[in-house]
């Protein structure tokens, strides 16, 4: 598979069931999610995995467009997805007088940068974290 507006339009209409009513193919905010998609992901992916860097590239741009799509479609996923809610880091522990609650924090969420505990609120951010997570410290991210 090789990367494409066209392809990442199909992806659109596909995998997050937007349709071309809602966000006409020729959308600024199509071209300009695919297109920092394709600047953010490492481009190495590729010569290892071409699927894999085409589900990157398309779930990077999907996540950009469901943060910074300007269409109203966008503006309700990010109400229906609490993206526009404030979150500082990870919740570790909880307590009130009674009981107490806490989870074991990986090390991988100490390093995450505001973008990427962005992306971990929508699914197709958090598809593509799962993928660029594996290749390690080349983001930072190990």
């Amino acid at each position: 598979m090789t990367i494409s507006l066209s392809g990442f339009i199909e992806f659109i209409r596909t995998d997050m069931e937007i349709t071309a009513i809602q966000v006409p193919d020729d959308s600024p905010s199509i071209a300009l999610a695919y297109g920092g998609a394709v600047e953010w992901v490492n481009q190495d992916i590729a010569s290892v995995m071409p699927n894999l860097y085409t589900v990157a590239v398309y779930n990077l741009a999907a996540s950009f467009l469901v943060n910074y799509g300007t269409e109203s479609v966008f503006s309700e996923l990010r109400k229906t997805l609490g993206l526009n809610n404030f979150k500082a880091g990870v919740i570790t522990g909880a307590s009130d007088n009674s009981t107490s609650s806490q989870r074991l924090v990986p090390d991988f969420f100490k390093d995450l940068s505001l973008a990427d505990l962005q992306m971990l609120l929508d699914p197709w951010g958090r598809r593509y974290l799962m993928i660029a997570q594996q290749f390690g410290s080349l983001w930072g991210l190990s």
